[in-house]
């Protein structure tokens, strides 16, 4: 392949890159506003107010946050074990 064939198919592999991208973007959007729409039906469908809706993130939030601190305590308890068996 001549330099100027390779340039030229770089051009075009670049082109087509960008355009995929955008593509790309364009679907991860689509995508939310499904995502959205689909959890807007669910509310609407079940009659979650506002204020079960932010109780229910809440309540959430605080399984999370609880869950991270069990997985941590897990976690030392066997880094201990190991420093015992060494």
């Amino acid at each position: 392949m001549t330099k100027e064939r390779i340039d030229r198919e770089l051009s075009k592999v670049r082109a087509q890159l960008e355009t995929l991208q955008a593509k790309q973007k364009d679907l991860e959007e689509q995508k939310r506003m499904a995502e959205r729409a689909e959890k807007m039906d669910i509310i609407e469908k079940n009659k979650i107010s506002s204020e079960k809706l932010q109780l229910l993130i809440k309540l959430s939030e605080d399984e999370i946050l609880q869950l991270l601190a069990e997985k941590e305590k897990k976690k030392e308890m066997a880094e201990n074990e190991e420093k015992v068996i060494s």
